[in-house]
């Protein structure tokens, strides 16, 4: 129990002994009907208690959004680019209706049972690494403090649409930006339709997971431990080659939530398209799901 003053909020408090104000909620959680005066105690959580985020009447779980390209045209025809409005506004809607937006990493570590996240949690991931997340994207996820995870693949980037490396390097060193790996060349990763040998098959997931990762390590000086199977793509041996290579997590593009209870190799994402209404993309926050477990 922690003996509280006139300074401080549930908010504050978050930030000090939870890492952060988006685990505010996590403190009302465990505070139910408690208004915070000075000299009122407050319970402060000092391990998981439920890392399982299961309760009588449900489980939580946390969809991860997927974008790949922005645009300034509000009326672009590409369903794989959104425009800045409909970005801007999907964005406002989380802010304003409480959703916590949280980065992969702790989303790794509440499947993995070490850390209890906020009920309406979110993950916002964008892929291949366009220009476009640096001069539409960032500013806004900047403008709400909203940490993202940008999967890029090495052989697109200084392509003319991509970031340049200066661009990887600069988004890096911000700490809402999680810079992770795409595979080398945005190759399938399944085997072959018309056939490979195995020897041929394990060469080339290789160099599409430990070449893109040589690149990336020389290029950011950082460690790489997510991944994100190009087209969605995956089998039994990449899985394998990445948890050699020590990666934690890494997610598809097979829509849905993902429960404590998930596989971390075979995460969902929901991919939000260009043109999708705001009430589209409210469906796509499935952040709990009713079921009576008494």
């Amino acid at each position: 129990m922690l003996q509280t003053d006139h300074n401080d909020t549930f908010g504050s408090l978050a930030e000090e002994f939870l890492g952060g104000k988006q685990y505010t909620e996590i403190l009302e959680r465990y505070n139910p009907q408690t208004t915070i005066s000075s000299g009122s105690y407050i319970a402060i959580p000092r391990k998981v208690i439920n890392s399982s985020g299961v309760f009588v009447d449900g489980y939580q779980r946390v969809p991860v959004l997927c974008y790949h390209q922005f645009t300034e045209d509000s009326k672009s025809k590409n369903k794989m680019v959104v425009p800045r409005a409909d970005f801007e506004r999907q964005m406002a809607y989380l802010y304003s209706n409480d959703y916590q937006v949280i980065s992969l990493s702790d989303l790794g570590k509440f499947i993995s049972g070490e850390k209890e996240l906020p009920k309406k949690s979110v993950v916002i991931t964008i892929d291949d690494g366009y220009k476009s997340y640096l001069d539409v994207a960032y500013p806004i996820l900047k403008r709400y403090n909203f940490p993202s995870t940008m999967f890029v693949y090495p052989d697109f980037i200084g392509a003319r649409p991509a970031l340049k490396w200066n661009d990887v390097k600069y988004l890096s060193k911000s700490p809402l930006v999680d810079i992770q790996s795409h595979s080398k060349s945005h190759d399938s990763l399944s085997p072959l339709p018309l056939g490979e040998s195995e020897e041929d098959y394990l060469t080339r997931l290789k160099i599409e997971v430990e070449g893109a990762e040589k690149v990336l390590v020389r290029r950011t000086k950082q460690e790489f431990n997510h991944f994100a199977y190009p087209y969605g793509n995956s089998s039994l041996e990449v899985v394998e080659l990445l948890k050699q290579n020590d990666y934690e997590l890494a997610v598809t593009v097979h829509k849905g939530s993902n429960p404590s209870f998930s596989a971390p190799y075979l995460l969902h994402r929901t991919m939000i398209y260009g043109g999708d209404s705001l009430n589209t993309f409210k469906k796509s926050l499935d952040v709990y799901r009713n079921v009576m477990l008494k």
